[in-house]
């Protein structure tokens, strides 16, 4: 096994542009888990979180006719959200540090925090720490903290570490922003530790600093505010992404653009009882695999409904493959009608308009010629979406251009034949969408390309 500092190596001759300030060599691929938060608040506790656990790993549900998990399916992280802490414990009164910077947990809701991620190894699982907390956010620390000392800082890495964490989120709510301190102390300690910046896009997101190097001190980074289960959220959510992923998002540094919202129904803390289709939760789920993000569930993986209800969507391994693909692209937005709808609830917590295009196409290039297409339909009424190979990349369109490309349909798991001139998407449905690879043709020996293998695989 190579050491983390020569995987990291490795991973930036191959990626060319990346360099990173978080040395820890994790996160090559988007990483896949679970997290607390959409669906249950800061009402969360031991008890919980183990059942969470122990859903992750429950094999009653079959692919391919074979049962497995959602573990075997990569989903490896198991994080706890806001919730767990003390609020006002600190010395007189104020945060939830001690006076040597040490988190100060909430016992009566977590009595055990070694036990429980010692739990969550035992079943191969890793387990996800979180920090900076909104729900009793410090401002003025007991430790003295400023954004620049290391105080707290240091207490939060020493805990994450005692406490047997393996990932650690940073959200953008108390005074402890500053990532590049997490990412250096981390590096330190030397032990690896999945580091995630929740800040809404900014402060400290990667930056690409001069001979093209990016300064990415966090192994993924919030490229949107708060997701919702609504769909002006999740399209609003995903537009932050043609921003922050290009030349930024790659292997070791990925843009996420929040949490998954498959399974979620809001709580009524949130504003009542809220959910998404099953069209928009597949298509919800299909563009955060074609823009690279991370996927973190976060729905309640022990009600036996909900998993039978989105199962076949969070267990789709030709969809999870893309998520996972890299070849110089995280996935972008090529195109879009110009005619704009209005959409609801584009944020988290309030009824804000915005508005988005009636239909896009999102792309991303894979190893072996190949590239993913997503063609989503955000109308409230069926309609045909479309994409011409002149949208593709140059050799890509020279090649398909010379007789047609074969098309995979992802959803449907089926080969569609080959398509000349381009590929539409015929009568989606609302919010839906067609998610497929088209693979490049085979090049004869003698010009011109045509393709010789309708099947991809």
């Amino acid at each position: 096994m190579p050491s983390h500092r020569l995987l990291r190596t490795l991973l930036f001759a191959t990626c060319g542009h990346f360099a990173a300030s978080i040395d820890n060599g994790i996160g090559v691929t988007p990483p896949r888990g679970w997290r607390s938060w959409n669906q249950f608040d800061t009402a969360i506790n031991q008890g919980l979180i183990e059942a969470q656990y122990a859903a992750m790993v429950n094999k009653s549900r079959m692919v391919d006719g074979v049962p497995t998990s959602l573990l075997d399916l990569g989903y490896s992280s198991a994080g706890i959200d806001d919730g767990w802490q003390k609020c006002n414990s600190g010395p007189g009164g104020v945060g939830f540090h001690d006076a040597q910077g040490y988190p100060i947990v909430d016992t009566s809701k977590f009595p055990d925090m070694k036990a429980m991620t010692a739990k969550a190894r035992s079943l191969g699982l890793t387990a996800g720490w979180y920090g900076n907390n909104c729900a009793c956010k410090e401002t003025r620390p007991a430790c003295g903290l400023t954004n620049g000392s290391d105080t707290c800082f240091a207490g939060d890495v020493k805990a994450t570490l005692d406490f047997g964490f393996s990932s650690m989120k940073i959200d953008s709510c108390g005074i402890q922003r500053n990532m590049t301190n997490y990412a250096r102390l981390f590096n330190q300690s030397g032990t690896s530790v999945m580091l995630e910046n929740c800040h809404n896009g900014n402060p400290y997101h990667p930056i690409r600093e001069a001979g093209d190097r990016v300064d990415c001190p966090m192994n993924f980074f919030r490229t949107s505010g708060d997701i919702r289960p609504q769909w002006g959220s999740v399209l609003s959510n995903l537009m932050t992404t043609a921003e922050f992923n290009a030349g930024l998002a790659g292997p070791g540094c990925w843009g996420y653009p929040d949490m998954l919202e498959v399974g979620v129904s809001a709580m009524p803390a949130r504003g009542g009882l809220e959910y998404l289709s099953y069209a928009e939760a597949r298509t919800h789920f299909a563009a955060w695999c074609i823009v690279s993000s991370p996927l973190v569930l976060s729905h309640d993986m022990t009600n036996d409904t909900t998993m039978d209800a989105v199962w076949d969507i969070i267990s789709n391994r030709e969809a999870l493959a893309v998520n996972d693909a890299w070849a110089g692209d995280a996935g972008v937005l090529i195109k879009q009608s110009e005619e704009m709808l209005p959409f609801a609830n584009c944020h988290w917590g309030f009824n804000q308009f915005c508005n988005n295009s009636a239909w896009m196409v999102w792309k991303k290039e894979l190893p072996g010629d190949k590239v993913a297409i997503l063609l989503m339909n955000n109308r409230n009424t069926t309609a045909n979406v479309s994409v011409s190979w002149t949208d593709l990349p140059p050799d890509m369109e020279f090649r398909c251009a010379a007789g047609g490309c074969p098309v995979r349909d992802i959803f449907a798991h089926e080969d569609l034949g080959v398509h000349e001139g381009g590929f539409t998407a015929t009568n989606v449905a609302s919010h839906d969408s067609s998610f497929v690879i088209v693979q490049q043709c085979a090049k004869e020996p003698s010009y011109p390309f045509h393709c010789v293998n309708e099947t991809i695989r």
